[in-house]
């Protein structure tokens, strides 16, 4: 995996970077991208939108390869609100309708659900030391209204990893959509969509998939995209999008017909980038090594007396890791001098939170370990 680090240009300054649960730095195959349009938008080719919108059937395809979905499930949005925006306010609801939440879910998995509220849509609540979701807490919840189950692969103040599968089957069951918001997870570890058999999915991409800020997917079965009138009608959502003023036309047969206007082209050739060097690297080779790293890293902090508060059990481990000071009081403190000290991490709900990428190496956890062991 170490080979890839020269796709990082920051892996050559003095730095360990290891926040990749909150921002990835920029690739080279990223950058690549990004040169290729600003060079055609500066004159090469000024009039380029042809060519983005040949970048958005590509990544569409290259998403879909990633989760082992069809091209036609996918569509492009700006980030996992984004995505979850869409779906909520697509669903056609009825007064006392009701929806299931973790109440510790990041908040791009909560707003959308919680301005249905005037609709008289309801929320049920569950809580968890770590953001685990179960078929056995739902069924403590469930109720003859409840229509929708949203969760996240893995939580974000956690790395708790849900499972997937034991939720829709669960779901699928009672009738049940069930939401998911991967974006803790995918590009560092293998989410297989037909194992996962979730009705929709969202993420952003400028985390762990190593894509720009303000772009990202949403996968969406064909029964689900029946029962959702766009939000958003624009001209790009149309099936016959050249005919301008033939407004009385379908709209797209896939999921691409939520791709309502110009995309943010940037992030749509970014991202291809980005989508490009994970599918050579591969998702399990990923997964193994961000495993490795990350054990490794848990041992290390034990060895110096922090709390891992991550559960690192096999089937629910991420790349998340939670852990901190056997005074929390000083947390605060320990991520200053880290700061200081150009070692990046993440201070979350009180505590530190470490998430390396496949590039990363044992000189790195090394390297935050030798400061944290004399903190």
């Amino acid at each position: 995996m170490e080979k890839y680090r020269s796709e990082f240009p920051h892996t050559e300054l003095d730095m360990v970077y290891l926040d990749h649960a909150a921002v990835s730095p920029m690739c080279n195959r990223v950058k690549t991208n990004l040169d290729a349009y600003i060079r055609q938008a500066q004159g090469e080719k000024i009039g380029n939108w042809f060519d983005t919108m040949d970048m958005a059937v590509a990544a569409r395809e290259k998403f879909g390869q990633l989760i082992n979905a069809p091209a036609e499930r996918i569509a492009a949005v700006r980030n996992t609100s984004d995505g979850m925006i869409l779906l909520a306010r697509g669903l056609k609801w009825e007064p006392g309708d009701r929806i299931i939440l973790h109440k510790m879910e990041f908040p791009s998995n909560i707003y959308p659900w919680w301005d249905l509220q005037p609709f008289g849509v309801e929320l049920d609540f569950l809580d968890s030391d770590l953001g685990s979701v179960t078929p056995e807490d739902l069924e403590r919840i469930v109720t003859d209204r409840t229509r929708l189950v949203a969760v996240s692969w893995v939580q974000y103040f956690s790395g708790y990893r849900n499972d997937i599968r034991a939720l829709a089957d669960w779901c699928h069951a009672r009738g049940i959509i069930l939401a998911v918001d991967v974006m803790q997870g995918l590009g560092a570890m293998q989410f297989d969509n037909e194992i996962s058999q979730a009705d929709f999915i969202a993420t952003g991409t400028a985390k762990w998939l190593l894509g720009p800020q303000g772009v990202g997917f949403i996968y969406i079965t064909e029964e689900l995209q029946e029962q959702i009138h766009p939000p958003h009608l624009g001209w790009q959502g149309r099936a016959s999008l050249m005919e301008f003023h033939n407004y009385d036309q379908p709209l797209k047969a896939d999921a691409s017909r939520y791709e309502f206007a110009t995309p943010f082209s940037l992030g749509i050739w970014g991202v291809n980038g980005a989508l490009d060097l994970l599918l050579e690297v591969g998702q399990p080779a990923i997964e193994n090594r961000i495993m490795e790293l990350t054990d490794y890293l848990v041992k290390q902090l034990l060895v110096h007396n922090y709390q891992v508060i991550s559960d690192r059990s096999a089937n629910v481990k991420s790349g998340v890791v939670i852990t901190s000071n056997s005074d929390p009081k000083r947390n605060q403190q320990i991520f200053d001098y880290l700061h200081k000290n150009r070692i990046y991490i993440s201070y979350r709900n009180g505590n530190l939170r470490i998430a390396p990428h496949f590039y990363n190496t044992i000189a790195e956890i090394d390297r935050l370990i030798e400061i944290l062991g004399h903190l």
